[in-house]
């Protein structure tokens, strides 16, 4: 692979033929020299030449993972944002540390599947082109191709399915799933998996990365795409799809979804709180955060009606907080309507939602959907939740 870079500088990468493991099962990397890496190079380039009268920088890659993220294999910082919200939550007190099991059980199969495709992609890019249908060892565009969107979807996180677990309410189909991640067991005095309706959001796919589209601010008609208000701060996200509110049957189902939330805070623990502060504020302002309130979740509320056939308080103060210094919070209401200058965003399309009831998507604080319901399930949003939050339960 040759990637032109900044200053005149050419960046080179091509695989290296493999050497003898040690006794780790690691290769002796002390044995690989600029040299090794320009023969390699010249060798895939021929019959062209490659020569260097400067080098900036070399190095070799081996097939590892870390943890932290100052050190995390930069396509997937999602290693880290997998295992930090849940260790946040068993500190605190608030899950129990069987959720801890999760990050194996999500994350190993993850590590597979990219050292796998890591390989196939330096393969690709190592070999030469196919020069018709009767080669055999030359790639194909079309192949190469798929790789590279292939590759696209794991640079952006948006390949990693994760299973069925405590915290993801997908049917089980036995011991692994169709990406290999291994089936959760909970223990008999934890609760089951809950139930997920994936047929409401048919391109949400449970287990994957929430996908972002272009919506209009109820208040102000400013565009922004969704994923702007979705933070990685180690709270979930309650995402309500309100469908057609300008029908008065569909604001009335909205209401009751408020209104059966405030009667189980005591199951549910998930407060209204306030979604963003200006840092000039005064001291005193500040500091009124989610987890300062008692809250593990935020709401966001996306509905399909015309902007201008609802008044945003409407809405119940569920989804419309207020703060006694700061006022209402007015980035809480999005539409899924035409701008005034970017066009229509299409949300409810692209996440293969009806418009007219809409529905609910939880996602967890790493953005992976867990769960999918209808805005009247309250009970099945709080028998996800009643499955790994308290106090730990003995096997």
């Amino acid at each position: 692979m040759i990637i032109p870079r900044e200053d005149r500088l050419v960046r080179i990468y091509c695989q290296l033929s493999a050497l003898d493991p040690g006794s780790d099962g690691r290769s002796d990397r002390s044995r690989i020299t600029p040299d090794t890496i320009l023969q390699a190079a010249q060798k895939i380039m021929k019959p062209y030449k490659l020569e260097y009268r400067y080098r900036d920088w070399w190095t070799v890659y081996q097939g590892l993972y870390y943890l932290s993220p100052n050190q995390t294999n930069p396509r997937h910082p999602t290693d880290a944002y997998n295992l930090g919200w849940k260790l946040a939550m068993v500190i605190k007190g608030l899950a129990k540390p069987s959720i801890l099991k999760t990050y194996e059980t999500e994350r190993r199969s993850v590590a597979k599947e990219l050292i796998a495709f890591d390989q196939e992609y330096s393969r690709l890019w190592s070999s030469r082109p196919k020069k018709d249908t009767k080669d055999q060892d030359g790639v194909s565009m079309a192949e190469f191709e798929h790789a590279f969107l292939r590759q696209q979807l794991f640079s952006s996180g948006f390949g990693v399915h994760y299973g069925p677990s405590m915290l993801t309410a997908k049917a089980s189909s036995g011991t692994t799933d169709a990406n290999g991640n291994g089936a959760w067991r909970a223990c008999s005095s934890e609760a089951s998996i809950a139930s997920s309706h994936q047929n409401l959001a048919s391109k949400t796919i449970l287990g994957q990365r929430f996908p972002s589209f272009k919506v209009i601010n109820h208040s102000d008609a400013r565009t922004w795409h969704v994923a702007n208000w979705l933070k990685f701060d180690g709270l979930f996200h309650v995402v309500l799809f309100a469908g057609d509110v300008s029908q008065p049957k569909q604001m009335v189902r909205v209401r009751n979804f408020a209104t059966e939330m405030a009667s189980r805070s005591d199951t549910i623990p998930l407060k209204r709180v306030q979604r963003q502060f200006p840092s000039k504020l005064p001291n005193a302002y500040r500091g009124h955060s989610a987890k300062e309130r008692g809250g593990i979740a935020r709401f966001l509320t996306i509905h399909s009606a015309p902007r201008h056939a609802v008044e945003i308080h409407d809405f119940p103060p569920l989804l419309l907080p207020y703060d006694e210094n700061l006022g209402y919070d007015y980035n809480c209401v999005f539409v899924d309507g035409e701008s005034y200058y970017e066009g229509h965003g299409h949300a409810y399309k692209g996440y293969g939602i009806d418009p007219i009831r809409g529905c609910l998507i939880l996602l967890r604080p790493d953005q992976h959907v867990a769960w999918i319901g209808e805005l009247e399930d309250v009970q099945g949003l709080e028998h996800y939740f009643a499955a790994f939050l308290g106090r730990p339960t003995a096997c």
